[in-house]
């Protein structure tokens, strides 16, 4: 059976990019830059003030030892000086405004007291750059300023509409096909008998892609018949990811991988040694699309998603993993199985110490195991207890 490290490198190798589309800015939140996001011109664009106060000759200070100017103007951000600030004078200024020609620092207004047009300072400390801004400190022109392959945050949305960027490049989005099966399995929204249980994998699936601004993927409910399955994975074989919940372990009715195979999938591995989840299917589609067979509790679904479809999402987009912390166990834990054990945790603060606990898991089935958790914790195959303050790497969702 394969391992998880083995599984995630045999997943992510098959990874390629959906291609790449311009879109405006106000569409950028939470895409990935396709494109480096390049210095326009210097930043700042020129000598800045940094606090209101007064442009001044440094040397009036330092060297001639005087305690007042006259002010010539006032200036605001926005506005250009219309005067030059020549020995024993001074332009009042605000914040953000261009430092005036003859200034080459700014006193701030608390060290102040104007009368008229006359300032009178209360400090006498004053140095040539004090509270300026000098052109280009932040950036030069031409400089990259946000490399490519980045998540587009508040930060980098700022930083494209700083410099320019009304229009951006950024990594095009799969198309998403989502099929769970199952005779046991109804829509939500419609009567559900004792012996049934209703599609909530389909949810946790979609919200997972929504993370990652997939809004719409296809999605589709069916029974476990080969002919109903074939004609479901049939329609949707032009995707680039198809995630397919139940139907993949060792059940007389899990029809998946034959049918994948019939279709003219090709597996790439087939079990892996992970609790919960071990009947995990993956191979590619005919046109090179990504084919993940997901076992069908709950748990397992969104286990995987989080270690195997995730890895591949943000591999296709160039960009790096998400790493686990490593975070202390503040509890016991007795090992459940032979294999990697993954399992729902919250983030506590115990005294001083922040660290984790295990939350209530009957079993891979159990709907309310994820409820609160913060993500999921691995107990290691050659572990046989964890113990408090064993350090144990931490996934968040």
């Amino acid at each position: 059976m394969t391992t998880v490290a083995e599984a995630v490198q045999l997943i992510t190798a098959q990874a390629k990019s959906f291609g790449k589309e311009k879109i405006s800015i106000d569409e950028a939140y939470n895409r990935v830059l396709a494109q480096p996001i390049i210095a326009d011109r210097d930043y700042p664009p020129f000598n800045r003030a940094t606090m209101d106060g007064y442009a001044v000759q440094a040397a009036d200070f330092l060297e001639k030892g005087m305690n007042s100017l006259q002010v010539l103007e006032n200036l605001f951000a926005g506005g250009v000086a219309t005067q030059q600030v020549t020995s024993g004078t001074c332009i009042k200024i605000m914040t953000g405004a261009p430092v005036p020609q003859g200034a080459d620092a700014v006193i701030r207004v608390e060290d102040t007291r104007q009368e008229g047009k006359t300032v009178y300072f209360t400090t006498t400390a004053s140095r040539a750059g004090q509270n300026i801004a000098k052109q280009g400190e932040d950036a030069r022109k031409n400089d990259i300023l946000i490399p490519q392959n980045q998540w587009i945050d508040a930060t980098v949305m700022g930083g494209m509409a700083v410099t320019g960027y009304a229009e951006v490049l950024v990594e095009k989005l799969p198309k998403v096909a989502i099929i769970s099966t199952g005779n046991e399995v109804v829509q939500v929204g419609q009567e559900v008998q004792s012996h049934q249980i209703r599609d909530s994998n389909t949810y946790a699936i979609r919200s997972f892609f929504r993370h990652y601004q997939i809004q719409s993927p296809v999605t589709i409910l069916a029974p476990d018949s080969k002919t109903a399955l074939t004609e479901a994975i049939q329609s949707v074989l032009d995707t680039n990811i198809l995630v397919l919940s139940g139907g993949v372990s060792k059940g007389d009715a899990d029809y998946v991988p034959e049918v994948l195979q019939a279709l003219g999938v090709q597996q790439i591995f087939h079990r892996i040694q992970i609790k919960p989840g071990a009947p995990l299917w993956f191979g590619t589609l005919p046109n090179g699309g990504a084919v993940f067979g997901l076992p069908g509790n709950p748990v397992s679904v969104q286990v995987a998603c989080r270690l195997f479809i995730e890895p591949y999402l943000r591999t296709c987009f160039g960009t790096r993993l998400r790493e686990p912390m490593l975070l202390p166990f503040l509890s016991q834990k007795p090992k459940k199985a032979k294999f990697d054990e993954y399992f729902p945790c919250k983030i506590v603060t115990e005294g001083a110490i922040s660290g984790l606990v295990s939350l209530r898991n009957n079993s891979s089935g159990d709907i309310g195991a994820t409820l609160g958790s913060d993500g999921i914790a691995l107990h290691p195959h050659d572990t046989e207890m964890l113990i408090k303050d064993t350090p144990v790497q931490f996934f968040f969702w």
